[in-house]
């Protein structure tokens, strides 16, 4: 239990880059990203997470090149991302760099023409009618697993999982993992534990309208705190997500209110270690670009979730303000032209994140403020506390923040290096700040 704590304690500060190997280089190949993993590690990357990397299915495939998350065979790699062989010198070149490396896992579903389909298909869920099918989502290249067959886990856990883990694999994500029964990851654990213990896991936990969704047709689908509890150390933040992403797309305030509640009653209701990777971008979510191009309130919505406890997750294209995410069924290059100074923006949010001071996290509290902006108060181990303090208002002027909770004081600003003053229990936002208060 303890090493799981301090592994825990260990993700609070650190960075994770997100790479679709597909659209990531000209060549899309594990040997291309290779000659990138420099440029990953300046950002201060801890973990390199890929999306799926095996070989996808043929029957029902979308686009020219198909879904990575509709997967052929579990064992065998993607020819067009390089062989076994190139995936081993990946991952070898990464731990050279000083970094971890995780990789997608999808166990929800296979291919229409998987392996497991031909070789097992007792092991394929089947409709009322006894055909393949998915129990949800209009996923026409995949079909579902059955849970009900135990000798589908021991193939997923001692086959799968454990070869990916002997040759150096250090986590896994797990796709729409809300929808993996407990006893899976029971197994899982209880595997990497004994052989793998320092092994990362990362859920896809769902957006909260999809789990009612589930469970309104008969299913069960896996709460967060269930996940936490089966041994994830991170999940995805999608338990608060809806609310803000309906703000940016409608800028109405009810949403954000919404939002900030939410954050409040976040901490409360998850265990005390549970953490949640922090960003807004990943590869089934826009960017932050396509909700706007006002450059401010860009610089605020990339940087407010780095100032949570948790890991800072950055989705490829991030730091050069990709202007569309990337498609998964085609190949879709993403432009690496470098905006010099959004760039050196998102190298110092990954600075702040590395600061051995969020380690000391105890919790970040989201105040309930009023207006277009969002407050979060870290405290600390030692009983110190620091502000976020964001304006989500498109005017030049920014906002005015006012809320009692706000400690008057003389702080510093950890992004601008410039000291900041709350005064009468309030302050004028314009740009992110991350205030640390000045002894």
């Amino acid at each position: 239990m303890i090493k799981i704590i301090d592994m825990k304690t260990e993700l609070k500060n650190s960075v994770i880059y997100q790479v679709y190997t597909r659209n990531y280089t000209k060549e899309g190949t594990f040997s291309s990203l290779i000659k990138k993993l420099d440029y990953i590690k300046s950002l201060n990357t801890d973990i390199l997470y890929l999306l799926p990397i095996n070989e996808i299915g043929v029957e029902g495939r979308k686009g020219d090149l198909g879904s990575p998350y509709s997967i052929k065979d579990y064992l065998k790699i993607n020819p067009e991302l390089g062989s076994l062989e190139d995936f081993i010198s990946l991952i070898n070149e990464t731990h050279n760099k000083g970094m971890k490396i995780m990789i997608d896992i999808v166990f929800n579903h296979t291919s229409r023409d998987s392996k497991i389909l031909n070789e097992h298909p007792n092991w394929m869920y089947k409709d009322k009618g006894g055909n393949f099918a998915n129990k949800c989502g209009d996923w026409s290249d995949v079909y579902d697993l059955d849970y009900s067959n135990d000798d589908l886990i021991h193939y997923l856990v001692y086959e799968v999982i454990h070869f990916y883990s002997s040759i150096g694999v250090d986590g896994y994500r797990f796709d729409v993992a809300s929808l993996i029964p407990s006893k899976f990851f029971i197994e899982l654990k209880k595997m990497l534990d004994k052989e793998f213990p320092n092994t990362i896991l990362l859920a896809e936990s769902i957006h909260t309208s999809f789990n009612t969704y589930v469970r309104s047709l008969g299913f069960n689908a896996l709460s967060d705190a269930e996940l936490f509890m089966d041994g994830f150390d991170l999940l995805y933040c999608y338990n608060t997500f809806e609310p803000i992403q309906n703000y940016l797309k409608t800028r109405k305030s009810t949403y954000l209110d919404q939002y900030k509640l939410l954050l409040a009653s976040d901490e409360a209701i998850t265990p005390s270690f549970a953490l949640r990777i922090r960003g807004l971008e990943n590869h089934d979510q826009p960017r932050l670009i396509e909700y706007t191009k006002n450059e401010r309130l860009l610089r605020n919505l990339a940087a407010y979730p780095v100032f949570m406890k948790g890991p800072m997750f950055i989705y490829n294209g991030l730091e050069t303000k990709a202007d569309h995410n990337l498609s998964l069924f085609t190949k879709d290059l993403m432009d690496d032209s470098i905006d010099q100074e959004w760039f050196d923006f998102i190298k110092k949010l990954t600075e702040f994140k590395k600061e051995k001071r969020n380690l000391d996290i105890r919790v970040s509290d989201c105040l309930q403020t009023k207006g277009n902006n969002l407050v979060i108060k870290n405290t600390y181990n030692d009983d110190s506390i620091s502000y976020g303090l964001f304006s989500f208002s498109l005017s030049p002027n920014g906002v005015l923040i006012k809320n009692e909770h706000l400690e008057n004081g003389t702080y510093v600003d950890y992004l601008t290096n410039k000291l900041i003053f709350i005064k009468n229990h309030s302050i004028k936002v314009k740009e992110p700040l991350f205030l640390i208060k000045k002894d």
